[in-house]
């Protein structure tokens, strides 16, 4: 993974997410190509949702965690992703998880897949901690990261309109299009948002 590779073109001050505002405000469209470190944005927000919403046998196991080391490097029209999440309760953990996005070979529209036998994932616990090992299995971390993945678009109508309205919009997404170039992700969402 090299840094180099990425292109930087100039960008407005504000953040992705309040571009995204803005433009699902204003047209009800956002369409324009976004950066590795702006993909990375995206899917911590993405993880630190999925990881919050974590039941075991329908309870709520309110997970308090956060999410280090996001860093996404983006070629050849595939997005390498790692980064570490750090569980702080109800058990002590740390999870290690890297893997490649691609675009999806077999939709019709632009979406994007997890790339078959890149997903690695290391967890660790304190030594002799044997509930947070149970707790980890419960949690099921593999099953999670390949099911909600394999659906990248679909957690993104699920878990974006809540992000925004902390940049001043409510609405609901209608469509989302996903596409790696060899330089960026070029994102298309269509909704309709109103001012809060």
């Amino acid at each position: 993974m090299n840094a180099s590779n990425l292109s930087t073109p100039i960008r407005s001050p504000e953040t992705i997410e309040q571009r995204i505002a803005a433009s699902l405000r204003d047209f009800g469209r956002f369409h324009e190509p976004i950066q590795a470190e702006e993909l990375a944005t995206i899917l911590e927000s993405v993880v630190s949702t999925l990881f919050s919403e974590q039941t075991v046998a329908g309870v709520n196991v309110g997970i308090t965690h956060s999410i280090t080391n996001m860093a996404v490097y983006i070629r050849n029209a595939e997005a390498d992703v790692c980064f570490i999440v750090r569980i702080h309760k109800p058990i002590v953990a740390t999870i290690q998880l890297s893997y490649s996005l691609i675009n999806d070979p077999v939709s019709i529209s632009n979406k994007l897949v997890v790339k078959k036998g890149t997903l690695t994932i290391e967890e660790k616990t304190r030594r002799f901690d044997l509930k947070a090992k149970a707790a980890l299995a419960a949690i099921n971390v593999d099953y999670l990261v390949r099911q909600e993945l394999s659906d990248l678009s679909g957690i993104i109508f699920r878990t974006l309109p809540p992000q925004l309205r902390n940049h001043g919009v409510e609405g609901i997404l209608s469509h989302i299009e996903l596409l790696l170039t060899n330089t960026n992700l070029e994102v298309c969402l269509e909704g309709e948002f109103w001012p809060l």
